[in-house]
Parts: C-alpha cells; structure tokens; sequence
C-alpha cells in the first residue's frame, strides 16, 4: 500500500478573479483534479491527500467540493489538507503535506492537470512515462525528459531539454517519504525546484528508479492553451 498526494497549491495572480483550472467541473461534474486520479489503482492506496491553499479554500469553499467528490466517487480514503502559505514550488508542497499527515513509506505524487491510466503501480521509486509522438497536441518546452536504457531504468531526467522521446507525464513514485524530504531539505534552496530536480539528484547518489508506463494519457494544460488561442 502506498500514499496517493495530488499538489494543487500553485498561487496565480488570475486566481483571485477566477477558480483555478483543476477544480473546475469536466461535462460529467467532476472535478478535473478529482478525474485526474481515477486512472489509477486506487485500491492500492492506503489514502489520498488533495493538497490545496487556504486563501484558495475560503475563496472558492474548496474543501467541501471536494468531500462532495469524494462522496460521488466514494473515495473513503481521501482527505483535504489546506496549507495557510503558498510554497515555493511542487516538492515544497508534498514535503508539508508529509510533515502535517505524518506520512510514512510509499508516496505517489499525481499533477492534477492531467490524466493517465496506469495498471499497477509498484512501491519503489518510479516515474511515470509517456512517448511524445503519441500526443496529438505537443507542448515539448513545458516538460521534463526521461531517459531510459536497454535494461529500463532511469538514467536521467531534465526539464525543458528534449533528452528522450519519452517525457514525464506527471505521476512520480518515491519509495520512502522520508528520503525524499531529506532530498528535498538539502535542494530546497534551489530556485526553480522541481520534482526532476529531486530525482537526478538521487539518480547521482545510485539510487534506482523505473520508469512507469503509462496509457490514455491527456494534458489538460495543453488543450486549455488550444481553446484559448
């Protein structure tokens, strides 16, 4: 069993005028952060902690949409921690959820503006996988790369630089929780820090990650750019 986070505490000046894109409603009414894990074995988690803003959740009365999701989906399991400040960054935000829920052992680290679907999802640090030539929209500038060798590990990962044909597609497994906020603890003063960030540095110190493949990938960042332009 391992611990599903969803990070959505980004603050964006827009979102004081508007609901941020992944709590919007998909034309079914579910939240798009809340579809954006259905794709999951979620019989595998032990819980499930949205991490959101509380500037966020008075404003838009968040923590009770998303009980009213859980309920509709029956997602015993899931939580809402509310965070009081911004962080810096995604990592920031998975490191005070850990700290605040005293999570221990496995983590899977689910973006909440995208869906994929994964089968089985093992408790040993992964990341999860897509190759760019099966997306019908591209958006290579905005994601991290991961290389892989002949006897599937990963062998590196870096953002924004087109190392691969597979990219990151937003899901990313940490076999220990407090490995990866010691990890974080000695980058945290690292600006841009992003989840890739963490994994090279522990690709550097040997530690052994796997890719995860993936299926039905959807980048929801992307197709919300097409409508726009």
């Amino acid at each position: 069993m391992m611990t599903l986070i969803v990070p959505i505490a980004a603050d964006k000046a827009d979102y004081t005028r508007r609901l941020p894109q992944p709590f919007t409603l998909d034309e079914e009414g579910t939240m798009y952060c809340v579809r954006a894990i259905t794709g999951l074995p979620l019989d595998k988690m032990a819980d499930i902690y949205f991490v959101i803003l509380r500037e966020h959740d008075e404003r838009f009365m968040l923590s009770e949409q998303l009980k009213m999701q859980f309920r509709k989906r029956q997602l015993l399991n899931a939580h809402v921690t509310v965070l009081d400040k911004p962080t810096s960054c995604q990592a920031e935000t998975v490191a005070r959820a850990i700290e605040m829920n005293g999570i221990e052992g496995t983590i899977f680290i689910k973006d909440a503006d995208c869906f994929f679907t994964a089968d089985e999802i093992l408790s040993q640090n992964g990341v999860a996988i897509y190759p760019l030539e099966n997306l019908p929209i591209v958006d290579p500038q905005h994601k991290s790369y991961v290389a892989v060798d002949d006897m599937f590990y990963v062998t590196n990962i870096i953002e924004k630089r087109v190392v691969s044909h597979f990219f990151s597609a937003g899901g990313y497994c940490f076999a220990d929780a407090k490995e990866f906020c010691s990890y974080y603890d000695n980058l945290k003063n690292y600006s841009p820090l992003y989840l890739s960030h963490i994994i090279y540095a522990m690709l550097l110190d040997k530690k052994i990650f796997r890719p995860i493949e993936i299926d039905d990938y959807e980048d929801w960042g992307v197709t919300a750019i097409r409508k726009e332009s």
